[in-house]
């Protein structure tokens, strides 16, 4: 028994040494997003520059740069042009972006599409719920834009408490283990590229498979975040994950993203490509356009 513990030990070493190898070589492996508490907000550090890869071959090798702000980027957002109509965009990791290059980020889209006539912020962080989308709304957007558009699922809706907003104090502190996970590339591409820890912590697919989902209604939806929007607000979202019927008491538009241009995602990763974000730019443009000749 003993000899066949060290023969196992001794092949996922091996295997581990490969990986290493392999991973490096390949430059296979993607990193954690250099994390920063600003004013105790849990965003991405100001300045940081790099490339993203995802999936398990490289099917993703995406630019992304930080602003002073803490968002994927190119813009910083101290000021806005007067001359144009000014839009904010609040949202997950769908508006973060981090999935495609941040030149062709949805606002950088848009502004093409409209020939500038627009500038477009995007407040997106990984991760937010409507708890961080209100307070996102009240903290940086408030009172400075035109418009506000939130991208949200049914899920975002019944949050009670935030994940981003004020959690600057969750980020994860410099220590010897997460040192020598930094650097190990075979590490992060298992756990990273492969999601093996959020595989490993999940429930056997037996107990998935009896356990019902509850679906959401009005009176889940968390009220109080709500509250947060103004007049200014359009939720966006797309057909079949958020049901705009819990909207209505709030009478705040919708604006569905239609699927004009497919395929939207990356079909392994279910975000946004190129098409999916042009899907959603197209969608602001026309309800900023239609609003805009109606005033």
């Amino acid at each position: 028994m003993k000899k066949f513990i060290v023969y196992i030990f001794s092949i996922f070493f091996v295997f581990i040494i490969f990986l290493e190898g392999l991973t490096k070589i390949f430059d296979l492996s993607e990193h954690t997003l250099p994390e920063a508490s600003l004013n105790n907000n849990r965003l991405l550090r100001p300045g940081a520059e790099g490339v993203l890869v995802q999936g398990g071959m490289r099917e993703i090798a995406s630019h992304y740069k930080i602003n002073k702000q803490g968002f994927n980027s190119l813009k910083d957002y101290t000021t806005l042009d007067k001359n144009k109509i000014s839009i904010a965009l609040i949202g997950d990791s769908y508006v973060q972006g981090i999935h495609t290059n941040v030149e062709n980020s949805i606002g950088r889209i848009l502004e093409a599409e409209t020939q500038d006539a627009l500038e477009v912020h995007e407040y997106g962080r990984a991760g937010m719920n409507i708890v961080d989308f209100g307070s996102m709304f009240a903290q940086y957007v408030k009172n400075r834009y035109d418009y506000t558009f939130i991208l949200a699922t049914d899920k975002d809706m019944v949050h009670k408490k935030a994940s981003v907003m004020g959690k600057g104090y969750k980020i994860p502190k410099n220590s010897f283990i997460r040192e020598i996970y930094s650097k190990s590339s075979s590490i992060r591409y298992l756990n990273i590229n492969h999601d093996l820890s959020v595989k490993i912590k999940k429930k056997s697919s037996f107990e998935n498979s009896n356990k019902q989902q509850k679906k959401i209604t009005a009176i889940d939806i968390n009220e109080e975040a709500m509250k947060q929007f103004d007049s200014t607000c359009v939720f966006l979202y797309e057909k079949g994950k958020l049901e705009t019927s819990l909207l209505l008491p709030f009478k705040l538009p919708t604006v569905e993203v239609l699927p004009l241009f497919t395929p939207n995602d990356h079909g392994f990763n279910s975000h946004w490509n190129l098409n999916g974000r042009k899907n959603c730019a197209l969608a602001i443009k026309n309800y900023v356009e239609k609003n805009e000749l109606i005033k």
